[in-house]
């Protein structure tokens, strides 16, 4: 998520001043569930999950129903005798007489009561299985679009679809995830999966989605759109009567953008450029975009500046909120974090990324002014979701400030080394604080005159 104003450190970098959420493949290796920190290796379970979903929606494509079905590992040397999935979108709802997003005819389990604001559903499984044993769950599935321009929502006959399908929560060494949705950020937190998404619906709605999408004709009248995407950790679509143009950038990916009736073809094309150049810098910053092609949706009615999903991105539009959003490709959509737990992860990298392609060196970071001895640029979203003023001051903010402060000791050569080199070794899987605090360190200590960083992190309240 990306604040208001009155929480930006410089407008020159942030642009229109919105609020912006969030958000084998060549381009880096193949990560695994396992996380190296420190002495202790972090497994994280289950893994190798595959998702395949076939979904028809009405007339308005507000309303789809179908069916998913999702496999699953368990990598960890613990039996695993539950799973949890995730519905997300159900607290845009009234839980639990309203449910945005339901489950029926539920095979491979045992439900309980849905918990955690109707977000969080427990399946114990028939068995327990073993390290590397395999399980899936199928089941029926609808989802109801809310009124309201959203990532989640409806605004006129344009409908944003984020979040919406039932995904399998994270159980590490903590235990299972279990975090609460948040709105003034992302609480989402996911495994690198693979999902073939059907999606059948009027003709007359464009349907851009994460992943490569092919139209096949339908019933009279209607089109099939099956979607797949290797190793991202969520799907999202739009659907409505989108006008649409494509590009292909100079890395070879395709850029489509869609845009909603109060956009002009002009602003679409400029915003098209702008997204098509900040891929392909990410990508030469931090390695190929692996996913071969992005869908950019604009629309003037969002509250927030942007959203990023893989592959699937809004933009309100705003120039600073598409570059941001794309570099989301990387900071959470390859170098995965805890959103919830952890988002300067993703946020600040991101939001640094932007400055790099703006040509922001950081020059208007002001000294921080922390409020309290609690305030910490690391801090969860539980502490923003009580402070939600500071949440843009300080993790959109003083957390790129604090990147630009680790360029200045490391040099901008070794920074830039350290960034990809930390992408790759984290490409389709977790990064976590100490992770890249541990790979900082050794690059401050390979300097010519090695570097203590313990009171740098200090001092930024990492």
């Amino acid at each position: 998520m990306f604040p208001g104003a009155s929480g930006m450190r410089r407008t020159a970098s942030l642009g229109l001043g919105v609020v912006l959420l969030g958000g084998l493949l060549a381009g880096g290796p193949a990560a695994t569930a396992t996380a190296d920190i420190g002495a202790a290796a972090v497994v994280r379970t289950p893994d190798r999950l595959t998702y395949t979903i076939s979904l028809s929606s009405d007339a308005t494509g507000a309303t789809w129903t179908g069916t998913e079905r999702v496999a699953f590992t368990n990598v960890s040397a613990t039996p695993l005798t539950e799973v949890y999935l995730r519905l997300w979108d159900n607290f845009h709802g009234s839980c639990p007489a309203n449910q945005p997003v339901r489950i029926s005819n539920l095979v491979g389990g045992t439900a309980s009561p849905i918990e955690v604001g109707c977000t969080a559903l427990k399946i114990t499984l028939p068995a327990a299985l073993a390290q590397n044993q395999a399980g899936s769950l199928s089941f029926g599935l609808t989802i109801a679009v809310p009124n309201g321009s959203d990532r989640f929502g409806r605004s006129g006959p344009y409908n944003y679809i984020g979040n919406a399908l039932p995904v399998v929560d994270v159980k590490d060494d903590a235990g299972w995830q279990l975090a609460p949705y948040t709105n003034n950020g992302e609480s989402f937190y996911t495994l690198a999966a693979d999902f073939t998404v059907r999606l059948d619906h009027p003709t007359a709605l464009l349907v851009p989605a994460t992943g490569t999408s092919v139209d096949t004709a339908g019933a009279a009248g209607r089109t099939i759109t099956t979607a797949t995407a290797s190793k991202v950790r969520d799907f999202a679509w739009a659907a409505g009567p989108f006008s649409r143009s494509s590009t292909t950038n100079t890395a070879g990916v395709r850029v489509n953008t869609y845009w909603t009736n109060t956009i002009s073809a002009s602003t679409a094309a400029s915003l098209q450029n702008t997204s098509a150049q900040a891929l392909a810098q990410h990508a030469s910053r931090f390695g190929a975009y692996p996913y071969g092609e992005v869908d950019v949706v604009l629309d003037t009615t969002f509250w927030f500046g942007g959203m990023e999903y893989p592959g699937f991105v809004l933009d309100s539009p705003s120039t600073a909120a598409a570059v941001h959003e794309l570099a989301h490709q990387w900071w959470y959509g390859i170098v995965g974090d805890n959103q919830y737990g952890a988002p300067w992860l993703d946020e600040s990298f991101a939001e640094y990324s932007t400055d790099l392609f703006l040509g922001d060196t950081g020059a208007g970071c002001r000294t921080p002014t922390w409020q309290s001895s609690a305030e910490r640029i690391s801090n969860p979203m539980q502490y923003w979701d009580a402070h939600p003023s500071r949440y843009g001051t300080v993790v959109y903010g003083y957390g790129p400030c604090a990147l630009h402060d680790l360029r200045r000791i490391l040099g901008s050569a070794n920074m830039a080394t350290l960034l990809r080199n930390y992408a790759q070794a984290h490409w389709f899987g977790v990064s976590t604080a100490d992770d890249f605090k541990a790979a900082a360190q050794a690059a401050a200590a390979a300097l010519p005159s090695p570097v203590d960083l313990t009171s740098f992190w200090t001092s930024h309240r990492i």
